[in-house]
């Protein structure tokens, strides 16, 4: 699925500029390190670990992307699975391809994200998320049917971001945007990730 400046989970009507803001008044649950350095055991690729300054993804080529994307602004979304210790441990990470990262979770394999998923009629859901004090962070890939005309395709809508929630209602929505993105990889999160009996909102429009 981020503590930085602005804050605006005060109004649902106003937007922070990334899902790194929304989490300000909350404990943070880590700070973005020093150019060239992680924090704890975490493996943090920067610039120089991707494959380019416009790269969609925060993964470095080592890693396995479960989950990549551009949003707004030009930032990057992604949950790698990185190195700590003798094990992979998967790690939500947020900003942009060429600098640190902005917000790092977990940084140490002694926590994990956990992931769900559902089935919709003609389609369904999966999301991974954390949580730092009453903030939460749920990274979405879904798919939801358009078309119920009897003998017609579903003509399902894909939609795949992140979205930040506080006392459980969504607060900011971040859609991924361009084609080149990596939604979800179901198979990874089953394989690495802690899994949750339900969806962690059904708020995402």
């Amino acid at each position: 699925m981020s503590g930085l400046a602005a804050s605006a989970l005060g109004a649902c009507s106003s937007e922070p500029e990334s899902p790194a803001a929304t989490a300000s008044q909350a404990p943070s649950p880590a700070s973005a390190p020093p150019a060239g350095e992680a924090p704890g055991n975490a493996r943090v690729p920067l610039a120089s670990d991707t494959k380019s300054a416009q790269a969609t993804t925060l993964c470095a080529d080592e890693e396995r992307a479960i989950f990549s994307c551009k949003v707004r602004g030009g930032k990057v979304a992604s949950v790698c699975l990185a190195k700590g210790g003798e094990e992979d441990f998967a790690q939500y990470r947020f900003g942009r391809a060429d600098t640190a990262p902005e917000l790092v979770w977990p940084t140490n394999s002694s926590e994990q994200l956990a992931w769900a998923s559902t089935m919709y009629s003609g389609g369904g859901e999966t999301q991974v998320s954390f949580a730092t004090g009453d903030v939460r962070y749920v990274v979405y890939s879904k798919a939801v049917r358009t078309n119920f005309a009897p003998g017609e395709p579903n003509d399902p809508a894909f939609s795949d971001g992140v979205a930040v929630l506080r006392a459980g209602k969504v607060q900011a929505k971040f859609v991924c945007e361009g084609a080149d993105l990596k939604p979800i990889d179901v198979e990874a999160a089953r394989d690495h990730l802690e899994e949750a009996p339900d969806l962690f909102t059904y708020d995402i429009d």
